[in-house]
């Protein structure tokens, strides 16, 4: 049961209404509180890190899983599980990103996106052996994308949690095109 009602659809704009018709899951009915242009900015913000980008996939649904895992936020652990699992992430890998210490089924730059994803989490400003750790391991473009999806999931998590919003009948594919308001 959510703590925040989702909101009465008939009582959305039309921008609103379509982008819930591509993307009907519950966190994009719960984000259709916020004015349209947040809704639809956030639709935007979020579905950009699904587009080619100098950050691997493998590498971002790491960073987003450590995120899920250490914010305690089932919806987002939910989804994210199958989406690394379709993208390639095996169950041992999966297991090691949850319990959040090395592993050798887990890749050294999968590693060091995991420390870099922990030290941001728990300590905000990452620390300089694990930034120049990462930093082997990425471009700087992909490092900012990086932490920009960090801060993204991090903020989607609080969300979720905060207004309780339930777990979808099945999760999300990776095809994430229907997620962008707008």
């Amino acid at each position: 049961m959510t703590r925040i009602p989702y909101p009465d659809p008939s009582k959305q704009s039309a921008v609103v209404r379509a982008t819930l018709e591509r993307a009907p899951i519950n966190i994009m009915k719960m984000v259709s509180h916020a004015s349209e242009p947040v809704f639809t900015g956030f639709g935007q913000f979020s579905g950009a890190f699904y587009q080619p980008s100098d950050l691997e996939p493998l590498l971002r649904e790491v960073a987003i899983l450590r995120v899920g895992y250490l914010s305690k936020s089932a919806y987002e652990v939910y989804h994210h599980e199958a989406m690394g699992r379709q993208i390639g992430l095996t169950d041992a890998q999966i297991d090691a990103i949850r319990a959040g210490r090395p592993d050798p089924v887990l890749t050294p730059a999968q590693q060091a996106v995991m420390a870099f994803a922990d030290d941001v989490v728990l300590n905000v400003r990452a620390g300089d052996v694990t930034l120049a750790t990462v930093r082997g391991f990425l471009s700087d473009r992909a490092l900012v994308d990086l932490i920009l999806v960090i801060g993204l999931y991090m903020t989607v998590s609080r969300l979720l949690e905060t207004t309780g919003v339930g777990l979808d009948r099945a999760p999300i594919n990776t095809d994430l095109t229907g997620l962008s308001a707008g």
